[in-house]
């Protein structure tokens, strides 16, 4: 009984700082691979529509998304807690690695659509100079650097979208 009450409490834990990093998703500079200061819009030249359009398609992705990556979370805190187990279930361990896997190819799908129709917002200009900053700035990002988490640039923070002012 104790093992449910703590195992309870951690994923209770791990789901109340989940829906907090959610609230503060892409506030400002962070580590990891974000967009930095200005982004990769920076040198887009967005209009101020084009600004606002981003951004609503931003907020509608992540909203959209909460769920997958909620379900995600909790898969994941599953798989650790086989890991951590005295004599760890190899099946067990396979099938929910399965499962972990399956949510994330349905959360990079999304990502790929995400991207494509925030792509249709640029012009072909922008469309041909986004495409030099790809390589070494990773464009859109699958989740804007999302690492296995949430993003560590500037995404739906104080400064909207990336994007310069």
């Amino acid at each position: 009984m104790k093992k449910m009450i703590v195992a309870v409490f951690v994923i209770t834990l791990i789901a109340t700082s989940g829906f907090a990093m959610a609230q503060g998703w892409g506030r400002g500079e962070g580590m990891g691979p974000g967009h930095g200061p200005g982004g990769w819009a920076a040198g887009l030249n967005l209009s101020p529509e084009q600004n606002q359009k981003m951004q609503a398609l931003r907020e509608s992705h992540f909203k959209e998304t909460i769920p997958l990556r909620n379900e995600i979370m909790g898969k994941r805190l599953e798989l650790r807690t086989l890991w951590v187990q005295t004599n760890p279930d190899q099946e067990k361990i396979l099938a929910k690695q399965k499962e972990v896997n399956a949510l994330m190819g349905q959360l990079q799908e999304k990502a790929t659509k995400h991207r494509l129709e925030m792509r249709q917002i640029l012009t072909p200009e922008q469309q041909a100079k986004m495409g030099t900053f790809l390589g070494r700035r990773g464009g859109f990002g699958p989740e804007y650097g999302m690492r296995g988490g949430f993003s560590h640039g500037r995404g739906m923070g104080e400064g909207g979208c990336n994007c310069p002012k």
